[in-house]
């Protein structure tokens, strides 16, 4: 999904991977102190434990996605959990995660949370000013396309300036949190590009 830090990416490339940043990664400002390397590992163990769990509910959690509201791009990861809070699955997962230390689906959906934000931050410090040029040859590709009405090219405008926006955000995210990330940017990476993984 991501680009080497070497790789000059186009602006359709980079503007589908900011879009989906932006969608699936949470706001860096809500990152909270005290991720280490330790509980980022024990996440990861513990995301790859629920993927049965994932697997058994496949069909429902289709539906989740088709109703879920991803306005909401300060707690992404963990606002998805909470639609699911009365539904079996939940407690499903609840069970696989209390087994590598995490005390509540809150409180390892907020780890989540912060293991995302330090990981996009990571990911924008290594695409570094190119980034933003990028982003902005991608506007201006959108303004100057006569093939889009005026309409859609506001909706892409928008789309765009949540993810210009997110990606500012990310210089704000905890040298700490980051360099306990680090160690695991790889496996995320490979988790990112498993079209199997049900995350």
């Amino acid at each position: 999904m991501f680009a080497q830090p070497t790789r000059v990416l186009s602006p359709v490339t980079f503007l589908l991977t900011a879009l989906v940043l932006a969608c699936w990664l949470v706001a860096p400002k809500a990152v909270a102190q005290g991720l280490t390397e330790s509980t980022v590992r024990a996440f990861l163990d513990s995301l790859e434990a629920t993927e049965p769990v994932l697997l058994e509910y496949e069909d429902e959690l289709d539906e989740f996605e088709d109703e879920s509201d991803t306005s909401d791009f300060s707690a992404i990861f963990s606002s998805g959990l909470e639609q699911m809070q009365n539904h079996p699955m939940y407690n499903d997962i609840e069970k696989v995660i209390k087994r590598h230390g995490f005390s509540s689906v809150g409180q390892w959906a907020r780890t989540g949370d912060q293991v995302f934000q330090a990981w996009f931050a990571i990911e924008m410090e290594e695409q570094g000013p190119a980034a933003q040029q990028e982003m902005q040859q991608a506007l201006a590709e959108i303004d100057n396309n006569p093939h889009m009405t005026e309409d859609q090219k506001a909706q892409m405008r928008a789309m765009m300036g949540t993810a210009m926006s997110t990606m500012s955000a990310a210089k704000d995210v905890p040298d700490d949190a980051k360099r306990a990330v680090r160690p695991f940017v790889n496996e995320l990476r490979a988790l990112s590009d498993d079209e199997d993984s049900g995350w």
